[in-house]
């Protein structure tokens, strides 16, 4: 063979080589998809209902028909989610690719789009479908075609690599949670997830971020280079998973995850979120990426978290921190007399602390600032103090892990507080020789959490005199909102 005829030999080969590489997903095919999921005839997909059932239907079809190993015998997997005295049921679509080495076949790469999207709304009794083509059609569609890509690849893959259309994000991310929560997939042996959500957009946004790609050690390195190797710019990336998509619920439990997504510079939650404002070339080239980003995590000899990602998430669901405000108000219980004073405003602020004990109790400890006001004999009476309660949380039927499950419970146990400055009328008070600077007394109350956010009501009853030559108990009843990190 002479020399031209090798040279000619080899660029022919590369041709074909990127040939075959720019048509991994043919974007007429995610059109198609998202032109159906994206119909006024699917009612906007809302979760639990027909619309959304008719798509659990068409991505069941899809799976098979691309090649899908149904997971467990069966592509379709319900569950009933129940809030408050509602119950819906919804279904996870999975379908996974067996990997082929002997060993890393055991480990999984996730690949997840949700389908569900917001339904529709009556406008003057005219029915305004919400078609989330971006949100989340392209997700979905880009799933389905990078996993036929994949099952005509399967020879080259290692790791397996598990498929999965979530239901029920848009109510709060229920489907990805139940997967996670009750191990549908075994989790403790999945090495990294994508979330493809709201991809239809690169042309017009410019890029894609790639929220939590930090998550992976070496993600960030690993995912620029390959997305500017399918001409894709990463204009933001993260070490946090992103906690509004299906990213959350395995992040949580250590497992590194990124959101694949092209911004909200579509019609985000609108009418006009429509299949026609889609960008399909745009799509098959994030899809492309995502499939390529796929098999080489699944050859690769080991795909590990990151270490600070490692070292956040362990033991997160035992311990949170976070912020906490209340007002309220506070009297004084004169017990030797035959009055109570009036009340006046109370405000406090500081961190708080959770512990997780069990399902059924937490142990919450805090570090505050409270100053409370009462009406004095000598004028408004004011004190200011540091203030470490510790109490019990006893949640009734035990914590729900669904995201938007609100988990009441009970309230009880202890504070010591450390009265510093005060003030009565309009002089200062002689704190040393007429007020106990050291307080400690019992709480109770009740309160409620959905996803980071705590209400309580609460109230502190002193059993240590505030005066020191008469019986003066403070009590204070304060409505607490506590913001988790």
């Amino acid at each position: 063979m002479n020399r031209i005829t090798i040279i000619a030999s080899a660029l022919a080969t590369f041709y074909c080589s990127v040939l075959s590489f720019a048509q991994q997903v043919d974007s007429n095919m995610l059109k198609d998809h998202v032109y159906y999921l994206a119909s006024d005839s699917l009612m906007g997909r809302g979760f639990g209902t027909e619309g959304g059932r008719m798509a659990a239907k068409y991505i069941t079809d899809k799976f098979k028909e691309v090649g899908l190993t149904p997971w467990q015998g069966q592509y379709l997997h319900s569950f009933i989610s129940s809030s408050m005295m509602l119950k819906t049921e919804g279904a996870n679509i999975i379908g996974w690719v067996e990997g082929n080495d002997p060993v890393l076949k055991n480990e999984y790469i996730v690949l997840g789009a949700h389908y569900d999207h917001v339904a529709y709304k009556i406008v003057n009794g005219e029915k305004v479908v919400y078609n989330g083509a971006d949100d989340n059609a392209s997700g979905v569609a880009s799933i389905i075609e990078i996993g036929r890509w994949l099952v005509l690849n399967r020879d080259k893959l290692k790791r397996s690599v598990i498929i999965i259309a979530f239901d029920g994000e848009e109510a709060g991310l229920i489907g990805s949670s139940h997967l996670v929560n009750n191990k549908v997939i075994p989790t403790d042996r999945v090495k990294f997830m994508f979330s493809l959500d709201m991809v239809g957009m690169l042309q017009k946004y410019g890029g894609i971020d790639l929220v939590g790609n930090k998550t992976l050690s070496d993600g960030d390195e690993f995912f620029v280079q390959l997305a500017s190797k399918h001409g894709i710019q990463v204009k933001k990336s993260g070490r946090s998973v992103e906690m509004q998509t299906d990213t959350q619920p395995f992040g949580k439990i250590g497992i590194p995850a990124v959101h694949v997504f092209t911004s909200t510079v579509s019609p985000y939650h609108k009418p006009e979120d429509d299949a026609d404002k889609l960008d399909y070339v745009g799509m098959a080239k994030i899809a492309s990426f995502v499939a390529d980003a796929t098999l080489q995590l699944s050859t690769t000899d080991s795909v590990k978290p990151d270490a600070r990602f490692a070292a956040k998430t362990l033991g997160s669901d035992k311990f949170s921190a976070g912020y906490q405000v209340g007002i309220g108000n506070t009297y004084h219980d004169y017990r030797d007399e035959f009055y109570n004073s009036k009340e006046g405003f109370s405000f406090n602020t500081g961190l708080s602390f959770t512990i997780g004990l069990s399902r059924y109790i937490d142990l919450q400890v805090g570090a505050l600032y409270q100053t409370t006001g009462t009406e004095h004999r000598y004028g408004h009476f004011r004190t200011h103090e540091v203030m470490a309660p510790a109490s019990i949380l006893l949640y009734m039927g035990g914590k729900s892990k669904q995201m938007l499950s609100p988990n009441l419970y009970f309230i009880g146990g202890g504070y010591y507080s450390y009265r510093f400055a005060g003030k009565v009328g309009n002089g200062s008070f002689d704190m040393d020789n007429n007020i106990q600077k050291d307080n400690y007394g019992f709480q109770v109350g009740v309160g409620f959490s959905i996803m980071n956010v705590n209400f309580q009501f609460v109230r502190q009853v002193a059993v240590l005199s505030l005066e020191k030559d008469r019986n003066v108990f403070p009590s204070t009843l304060m409505f607490n909102m506590g913001f988790r990190f």
